[in-house]
């Protein structure tokens, strides 16, 4: 059933962070050709870039282009992980952006991409909220457990889990706000491969991740049940959920490449240092042999 491409002699390795890159990863995590290291924060990925331990790093979209400005010998293969921030609240309902209006809002990140795009949306509608910031979406949910009156940014797969112990949990996804803004989606994952790559090599790795992000989506009951036996510590049914508000989605570089660069152009307005400064050069961008 999960069969991919050619056979090579040693194995790919594949550095991964917890959470919606990890699900979308989970058939090549399945299959015998990759080794897959999944971790959780920044500094392991900041790590794998700098010293070349992996051949694939999926990693925060913005962060990958920084550290290919500074240097290192990763380019953008696709987009994996369309932006999946939510809104939820207990005793709030949520339907539109205006129901934040003089309310306090607790934000994670600050200064990071999560407040940059939260702050845009916020202008974008001309929304006025009081913004509290915390350090993780961590934080953030416990804040809203503490206090049922609050409103908070949150993330898949955390937002399930809160959503488990809150069945009526009022929840707002905030990427149709972004759409109507910026007529496009953005791109809040991406898999980054080492250029020392054969073109082989890297045929195989741009089908097996399409391969697994589609499956993800078109069989989420299979895709629970493999994502559990490959170690993701989360209830079968909790993940199962959790897969349609994940917005995994595969999408080659190059062709998305406008799609890619307005979304760094917006970062770059608000804090060019977590891009680097300035938008990366075309040869950023894997077209494809």
């Amino acid at each position: 059933m999960f069969m991919f491409g050619c056979q090579k002699e040693s194995l790919i390795t594949v550095m991964v962070p917890q959470g919606s890159p990890e699900l979308a990863s989970i058939y090549v995590k399945n299959h015998s050709s990759y080794q897959v290291d999944v971790i959780l924060g920044v500094d392991p990925l900041i790590a794998a870039f700098s010293s070349q331990s992996h051949d694939v790093i999926i990693a925060p979209t913005n962060l990958g282009a920084k550290l290919y400005q500074n240097g290192t010998p990763y380019i953008m293969l696709a987009t994996i992980v369309d932006g999946n921030y939510f809104l939820a609240s207990q005793s709030h309902v949520l339907t539109n952006l205006n129901d934040l209006e003089g309310k306090e809002l607790i934000v994670f990140a600050k200064n990071q991409t999560p407040d940059m795009m939260m702050q845009h949306l916020l202008a974008s509608y001309n929304i006025s909220c009081q913004v509290t910031y915390v350090d993780n979406i961590a934080s953030a949910n416990a804040m809203l457990i503490l206090d049922p009156n609050l409103i908070i940014m949150t993330a898949e797969p955390s937002l399930s889990l809160l959503n488990q112990t809150y069945p009526n949990l009022h929840v707002l996804d905030l990427m149709p706000f972004y759409e109507v803004v910026e007529e496009t989606t953005y791109p809040q994952a991406s898999i980054f491969v080492n250029t020392k790559l054969n073109s082989k090599i890297l045929r195989k790795i741009e089908s097996d991740f399409k391969y697994s992000a589609n499956r993800v989506n078109e069989m989420v009951d299979e895709a629970a049940e493999v994502a559990v036996l490959n170690g993701i510590i989360m209830d079968l049914e909790l993940i199962k959920q959790s897969i349609p508000r994940t917005h995994i989605v595969y999408r080659n570089a190059w062709e998305n490449k406008l799609m890619i660069e307005k979304y760094l152009s917006l970062i770059e307005k608000m804090n060019p240092a977590l891009i680097g400064d300035q938008l990366p050069n075309e040869e950023f961008y894997y077209r494809g042999n």
